[in-house]
């Protein structure tokens, strides 16, 4: 009794499982023949507009005939009534950036433009000008700063090279900060630093 339970049990699975994956089927199905009808009334508009009418000229749609079935699906055109074709808007190469998920070494995910990947090493002007595009309120300093940092010599400084080269800018009469691209003032009493909030 209990191996025919058992063997009817599995026989109801098998069975639904094998519809399962006809109704997958017949998704998939449905989803290639709505293409397949997009993809051939764009074809006919464009082929209408391009031999009846002139470019950018179409009919206009008169009525429609849906089904359930999509290749019964009809569209009634005037070829009285002419439409004018919106004309198509492109974008700019240089506007378009896209989004790239990277992999640091430890494993992390992060999702970096493109744009900023093209900049190559040593190229700290076009660093700069990265995050200046990328963010307007930046101030200049800021983002020459972040842009050797990346691709530039800063990328590489330790803090015990760091100290090395205070040092040597020392013996010199030089001051590190002036060398890296950061200049510090500093105030006394005779020489104050005036802000005006207007």
């Amino acid at each position: 009794m209990d191996t025919l339970n058992q063997t009817d049990k599995s026989v109801s699975e098998a069975i639904t499982d094998c519809l399962k994956e006809v109704q997958k089927r017949k998704q998939l199905d449905d989803e290639v023949l709505c293409l397949e009808r997009l993809k051939k009334d764009k074809e006919y508009n464009e082929k209408i507009s391009n031999t009846i009418f002139g470019t950018g000229l179409k009919p206009s749609v008169v009525g429609k005939i849906n089904s359930e079935n999509p290749q019964m699906d009809y569209s009634f055109v005037s070829f009285d009534k002419v439409e004018k074709k919106e004309p198509i808007e492109y974008l700019d190469k240089n506007k378009v950036d896209y989004d790239i998920n990277v992999t640091d070494g430890s494993g992390n995910k992060k999702i970096i433009p493109q744009s900023f990947l093209m900049i190559k090493e040593g190229e700290i002007e076009k660093g700069k000008n990265w995050y200046l595009n990328h963010d307007p309120k930046l101030p200049e300093g800021i983002a020459e700063m972040m842009a050797r940092y990346n691709w530039g010599d800063l990328k590489y400084m330790t803090k015990k090279s760091a100290k090395r080269d205070r040092k040597k800018y020392a013996k010199k009469g030089k001051d590190l900060g002036v060398e890296c691209g950061l200049s510090v003032k500093t105030t006394d009493k005779n020489n104050p630093f005036i802000i005006d909030f207007n």
